[in-house]
């Protein structure tokens, strides 16, 4: 999840060699004695980059089934909790979560692929490129709702082992949609208007096309797909109405957004030097005690 430009081009999907001139000559002559008849073709041959095929890293048949899954799994998630929450089981909050984070990880393909094309890739839906770490925050989220729903049981529905109780209050909801809405527009809207200077993967090397861009929503944080990602963090958690992984998850992104963040910002020094020492003594990023 950076900010920076990408060192790295994608390969054309369909290469072509040099065409060849044919000339033929027709084997029936005109009557009249003219010269034979001349025709030229041009032959070309063709195939797809590896990369592209089963298997590779911007595999097209592994991007499909991907999105697919995401698309069937926000599709249900929806409908589970739309049906959860009109009969008042506190419980939605667990297909909400599933929704929200396969609209995310959608999104981050999508966005990827529709401004910045040569870095589209599998790994761009960040399923498992996130890291360990990621897949047990969100996991140990999961787990403290469903263990509090548990504990919280006075009965066992035989179609669930969990009591369907606990609606939350409105406000803690309510804001929890704010913070995901909200960031999640907000890192979209970063990733939109950097394009190609936009890369999940912090860069060491400055392109020649790479630019500093600082107006739009850059304006507004330095680092807002950062900005973004935090607030949708903590609203998840809101919703959910978790209380540990609420204060475990706005400590453990802070303490990665505040490493992540030094460590990129002494590349853009190097790429920009004044310009975005510049942009940077004026540019707040908005996440709480990061400069």
């Amino acid at each position: 999840m950076s900010d920076t430009a990408s060192d790295a081009s994608s390969p054309g999907i369909i290469h072509e060699f040099p065409r060849e001139e044919i000339h033929r000559r027709s084997a029936n002559h005109r009557q009249n004695g003219s010269p034979p008849q001349t025709r030229q073709e041009h032959a070309s041959t063709s195939y797809v980059h590896p990369y592209y095929l089963p298997g590779g890293k911007r595999s097209l048949s592994g991007i499909s089934i991907r999105a697919f899954g995401l698309g069937i799994a926000l599709g249900l998630s929806i409908l589970l909790t739309l049906e959860l929450a009109i009969h008042e089981h506190g419980l939605w909050r667990a297909p909400c979560f599933v929704g929200i984070l396969a609209l995310f990880h959608y999104m981050e393909f999508d966005s990827t692929a529709r401004y910045n094309p040569p870095e589209a890739r599998i790994s761009s839906f960040l399923l498992l490129s996130n890291g360990y770490a990621y897949t047990t925050a969100h996991t140990t989220a999961m787990a403290e709702l469903l263990l509090r729903f548990s504990l919280g049981s006075a009965w066992t529905p035989k179609w669930l082992p969990i009591r369907l109780v606990n609606v939350p209050t409105v406000v803690p909801v309510s804001v929890g949609f704010v913070l995901v809405l909200g960031g999640q527009l907000v890192r979209s809207a970063a990733m939109r208007q950097a394009k190609t200077n936009f890369n999940h993967v912090v860069q060491w090397n400055k392109r020649p096309d790479h630019v500093l861009v600082k107006d739009g929503v850059y304006s507004f944080s330095r680092h807002p797909s950062y900005f973004g990602f935090f607030w949708w963090g903590i609203g998840t958690q809101a919703i959910l109405g978790n209380r540990i992984c609420l204060v475990l998850y706005a400590v453990i992104l802070w303490k990665f957004f505040k490493r992540r963040i030094t460590y990129e910002e002494r590349h853009l020094v190097s790429f920009f030097g004044r310009e975005y020492i510049d942009y940077r003594d004026k540019t707040p990023v908005r996440i709480p005690f990061i400069p």
